[in-house]
């Protein structure tokens, strides 16, 4: 009995038939058999980041804006001359091959001819073979025709050796919000945030796969589902500006912050039997979108749940007050009625050199109404963020070591060493010590040795200085003019410098050094190993380090470990 299958298509510059998973193609078919006429049948599939309309025979995204496209259900597959996969017959077609097939197979009678809907015949020569021809008069006109360049017709997906993958763990065991940054476009394929976050999810799950194998086999791990807030769509919408722009930040934030409680509302009305935790990912502009974000929520504030509860919150305020050397963040607060504000202290949050007599809202501080979240983050991780930039841009020199963020438990700074936008934020917090990065392990051979990548360093600066002063020297004996030691002391200094930077990242022992409680006492800066090729020229890979995180597997590894360690799941075959 032959296993039917359902396939969904994809337009890209031709149509593509993808086949559903085993899983997928199961539930499917099982709704095909007992859906009547005229009821539409909804199925989630893909992970439920996708519903399929039965009757309609279409597929739409469920969290994101995406065209539909369209579902067919195969029995019989066809491949041309100049295909390279079988495609499945149009169902009408499929159903008068299959009464024709039948029809042979009761009879015992063979090498019948059915005609299709557009003129071709296919020939049923035996139950293993089926051959289609444009036009043919009678079976002896196909056996005298050259068939070099004739198609092949397959019966059953499992015929055609597509490969139909099993699908996804239905228990998710964490969920992932990724906030994308600046512009549409995530990375140098000019991806979508849509497009990352399933990259993301591709890589989370085959690592969990290899990684993970004796706890996937107890069935104590499920997967991680990463779910896109592409905020950047909504917002230019309605043509509200720039990304970036002071005049949107109310607008940024209130946006960012109602995809992502209308996200979560939909997740755990798709997924209601789940219990676990919700984390956040920002890359770039993002992460100083969330790290704000999170900064402002008030413990306690209650969980909206009516659509238009979402996104309102309190007017936060943040304002050092004068207290001597100890400065405190004073957050001010003006519920909605008009009643007294209520205080919330953040003792010794930062430091500041600013004047408190003109650290107000009007001069210059910008009044922002920081909205809430329907759900407390478990953790926020930072990739290539200019957070620590911000802060001190903003006049913040020191962050308290008893502050965490309200409502979130955990903070990871994961950066890339070349990227010019990522900043540390370990120095704000002990800024008289000085503690190296955590290295994060590389699980990829493409990844050098960091004794070798600082040797690689210190080679290619030190031949760039004796190049530069070779031209240097070379133009001055050109141009006859005196020599002078300016530019050879520059160039010392820059390359003094460069050999200061590359000291060895360490382990994620403190070693007695307090990282304070924004990440539970443990450590939040984090560094990617350089490639070969970006040891070679830092300045030609700095743009691409800062995009590099989406496709980057040592990210997709730490996160994992750090979202199972409380779950006691043990990771196999770890890099060292």
């Amino acid at each position: 009995m032959n296993r039917s299958n359902l396939t969904g298509s994809t337009m890209i510059m031709w149509t593509v038939m993808v086949p559903f998973s085993q899983y997928d193609s199961n539930n499917l078919n099982d709704a095909f058999n007992r859906v009547t006429e005229g009821q539409e049948e909804v199925v989630a599939t893909e992970g439920a980041h996708y519903d399929v309309l039965l009757t309609e025979r279409i597929r739409r995204a469920a969290y994101w804006k995406e065209e539909p496209t369209s579902v067919r259900r195969g029995t019989w597959f066809y491949k041309g001359a100049n295909d390279h996969h079988y495609i499945p017959y149009p169902e009408s077609f499929s159903e008068r091959l299959e009464l024709a097939f039948m029809g042979a197979m009761l009879q015992d009678q063979w090498r019948k001819t059915v005609e299709l809907p557009t003129g071709e015949v296919v020939i049923l020569h035996n139950p293993k073979l089926a051959t289609p021809w444009p036009s043919v008069t009678s079976i002896d006109d196909w056996a005298s025709t050259d068939h070099k360049n004739a198609c092949s017709v397959k019966r059953g997906i499992e015929n055609t050796g597509a490969e139909i993958p099993q699908g996804q763990p239905e228990t998710v065991d964490h969920l992932v919000f990724m906030v994308h940054g600046i512009g549409p476009a995530c990375d140098f394929r000019f991806r979508t945030i849509i497009s990352c976050a399933s990259s993301f999810r591709h890589a989370a799950r085959e690592l969990v796969e290899t990684h993970c194998r004796a706890a996937r086999a107890g069935g104590r791990v499920g997967r991680v589902e990463f779910l896109p807030v592409d905020w950047h769509t909504r917002l230019h919408g309605n043509a509200t500006g720039v990304d970036n722009s002071p005049t949107y930040c109310q607008i940024i934030l209130d946006t960012v912050a109602t995809e992502l409680n209308r996200l979560h509302g939909l997740f755990c009305s798709r997924h209601p039997d789940f219990q676990g935790q919700v984390s956040l990912v920002g890359h770039s502009l993002g992460s100083l979108i969330l790290f704000d974000l999170l900064t402002n929520q008030v413990i306690g504030s209650g969980h909206p749940h009516s659509p238009e509860d979402l996104g309102r919150g309190v007017t936060a305020i943040l304002a050092p007050s004068p207290q001597s050397s100890g400065l405190s963040a004073t957050v001010s607060s003006m519920s909605s009625d008009g009643n007294q504000p209520t205080k919330f202290h953040r003792m010794r949050l930062i430091s500041s050199s600013v004047d408190n007599d003109s650290y107000d809202i009007g001069v210059g501080q910008v009044s922002i109404r920081y909205p809430q979240l329907s759900f407390n983050p478990y953790m926020l991780f930072a990739l290539g963020s200019p957070i620590g930039m911000f802060l001190t841009v903003r006049g913040l020199r020191h962050i308290d070591p008893d502050y965490s963020l309200p409502t979130c438990k955990g903070f990871y700074n994961i950066y890339h060493p070349l990227d010019p936008v990522a900043y540390r934020v370990e120095p704000l917090i002990e800024p008289n010590t000085f503690m190296p990065p955590v290295l994060i392990p590389h699980i990829i051979t493409k990844r050098i040795n960091l004794n070798f990548g600082q040797s690689v360093a210190r080679l290619t600066t030190d031949l760039q200085h004796k190049m530069a002063s070779v031209l240097f020297y070379a133009w001055q004996y050109l141009s006859r003019r005196p020599s002078g030691r300016k530019l050879s002391i520059q160039s010392s200094s820059a390359l003094q410098q460069q050999e200061s930077s590359t000291v060895p990242a360490q382990s994620e022992r403190t070693n007695g050094i307090s990282t304070g409680m924004l990440n539970r006492g443990r450590r939040i800066d984090y560094v990617l190993q350089q490639t070969t090729m970006e040891s070679i020229n830092e300045y030609l890979f700095a743009i691409q380090s800062h995009l590099c995180y989406w496709e980057s597997e040592d990210t997709v590894l730490l996160l994992l470990k750090e979202i199972y360690e409380e779950s006691d799941i043990v990771f196999e075959d770890l890099p060292s």
